[in-house]
């Protein structure tokens, strides 16, 4: 005999399953049914939030976030001081720098010249006399190409004393016409070999002066002597080369 029996009175889920006749000699095992043991909270879990015995929160329970979000804020306030005072530090070591750099560079110039400067001058001075020594090369050497004429002149004159007379006469000549500048009775000397020459052809005129012809062997034929009250007027051959070799080299004679 088959009997269908109702499982579940669900309006919404109907599962029917045949009914058998079981033995009636065995016993009837009674039902275990199974509960779900009640979980008990762990020692070492926090619990998430608790209630009092109203089933409020706790104000326990806000205080926790609060004081997180505070640490965070903290923290990232202090990670914000550090790196701008990294950065400030960076940039007043690269403005430091190149300050220091630019003074550093000019205070060595400043050294550097003033320690040239005695170098500079001392230079400065040598173009100067290396352009003065120059300038003056040309008159130098006129110089010295004429002290060696004179002394080679002198040295013909002393082999050959033969001369003309026409140098003296025009150097008496020329005495005459400054007769101003002597007063009294000018004595004329020359030497004694020119004496004859000189009385030959100019003795009416130093008559006619009122000079006086007088021989002087101390004299060089060529030359003479102008004695006078004022002072006498040295015209001889010496006198003349001694002033001739004093222009061609100054500061030698």
């Amino acid at each position: 005999m088959v009997v269908m029996t109702r499982l579940s009175n669900s309006s919404s889920d109907l599962n029917w399953q045949p009914w058998k006749l079981d033995d009636l000699s065995a016993p009837t095992a009674p039902a275990v049914k199974e509960t779900a043991a009640p979980a008990t909270p762990s020692s070492t879990s926090t619990p998430m939030s608790s209630e009092d015995d109203n089933g409020f929160f706790a104000m326990s329970d806000f205080q926790q976030p609060q004081d997180d979000l505070a640490t965070l804020r903290e923290q990232v306030l202090q990670q914000a001081r550090e790196t701008g005072f990294a950065e400030g530090k960076q940039q007043g070591y690269a403005a430091g720098y190149q300050d220091g750099l630019q003074a550093g560079t000019q205070q060595g110039l400043q050294n550097a010249v003033q320690q040239q400067q005695p170098v500079i001058a001392q230079m400065q001075q040598m173009v100067n006399e290396f352009q003065q020594t120059l300038d003056s090369l040309d008159s130098v050497i006129v110089s010295r190409l004429m002290q060696l004429a004179l002394t080679a002149a002198r040295q013909v004159i002393g082999q050959s004393p033969v001369c003309d007379g026409t140098a003296l006469m025009g150097q008496i000549q020329q005495l005459i016409q400054q007769e101003p500048m002597f007063s009294g009775k000018p004595q004329l000397r020359v030497h004694p070999s020119d004496l004859e020459m000189v009385e030959q052809h100019l003795g009416p005129t130093l008559s006619l002066h009122g000079w006086r012809l007088l021989a002087d062997n101390q004299l060089h034929p060529g030359g003479c002597k102008v004695s006078a009250e004022e002072g006498d007027l040295d015209a001889s051959i010496a006198t003349r080369w001694h002033e001739l070799c004093r222009l061609a080299a100054p500061g030698e004679l």
